[in-house]
C-alpha cells in the first residue's frame, strides 16, 4: 500500500460567509471522507484534529495507506469543492494543493512514517479508521 500526508483547511459557508467548523463536526466530516474513499479502495486512516497558531480555527493532519490515487484525488477534491490540482514547490519540497469552495487540501509524499506520526500525535493522539 502507498502512504500519504495529507493537511485539510476546511470551511462552511453560513449566510455567505465562511466559518471554521468545530472540532466534533471536522470528526464527521473526516468519517465521511474515510467512507466515501473506502466504497472503491481498501484504505487505512489516521487523522489528528489540531488548532491554527492563532487558536480560533482548526485544520486536520491525516496519514492514509491507500492502493487507488485517482480515487483518493477525485474525493479529496469533491470533499473541498474543488477540481484543480497544482504541484508547488516550497524550498526543496514539493506538494500537491487543491483549492476549492469548501476549503484546502495539501498532499505530500511522506519519506519516514515514525516522524510524520510524531509529528501528528504531537498535542493529541491520533485516531484510526480501517
Amino acid at each position: 500500500m502507498n502512504q500519504i500526508s495529507i493537511t485539510i483547511r476546511k470551511f462552511d459557508y453560513k449566510h455567505g460567509n465562511h466559518q471554521n467548523p468545530s472540532r466534533k463536526i471536522l470528526h464527521k466530516q473526516i468519517l465521511k471522507l474515510h467512507r466515501n474513499i473506502k466504497k472503491n479502495d481498501t484504505i487505512h486512516t489516521e487523522y489528528s484534529i489540531e488548532k491554527d497558531s492563532d487558536k480560533s480555527k482548526y485544520h486536520t493532519h491525516l496519514l492514509i495507506h491507500y492502493n487507488d490515487e485517482n480515487n483518493l484525488y477525485n474525493q479529496l477534491s469533491r470533499f473541498i469543492g474543488g477540481n484543480h490540482w497544482i504541484l508547488r514547490e516550497k524550498g526543496l519540497d514539493t506538494f500537491d494543493e487543491c483549492n476549492g469552495k469548501y476549503g484546502l487540501v495539501h498532499t505530500e509524499p511522506i519519506s519516514n512514517e515514525l516522524d510524520y506520526r510524531k509529528y501528528m500525535n504531537k498535542k493529541e493522539l491520533t485516531k484510526t479508521l480501517i
